[in-house]
């Protein structure tokens, strides 16, 4: 069990700053939100507005259930709200 440890804790060393250097978002929402909601509108109104959990949540329901976005899953729906949110929320800056 000390060997797996041990392992996991040289290749988080190792191979941790190389995905920190190449650019690549650890918000998983990110892609998902670019993926997902790119598919059908431009991406410029989602980021310019400041709207906090409830608001994005509705945003999101509203895209699933009344304008047909289903094949967004329930947990790639969690993933884009704290995305937004973190991203976008109402204290973040412009």
């Amino acid at each position: 069990m000390r060997q797996i440890g041990i392992t996991l804790l040289l290749s988080l060393f190792v191979y941790g700053p190389v995905a920190a250097e190449s650019g690549a978002d650890p918000r998983p929402g990110k892609q998902l939100f670019e993926t997902h909601c790119g598919t059908c509108h431009s991406l410029d109104l989602p980021k310019s507005q400041r709207l906090d959990r409830f608001n994005w949540k509705w945003v999101i329901d509203d895209m699933v259930n009344d304008f047909g976005a289903t094949w967004i899953t329930t947990a790639q729906q969690e993933q884009i709200l704290e995305y937004l949110v973190e991203a976008y929320g109402p204290d973040r800056p412009r």
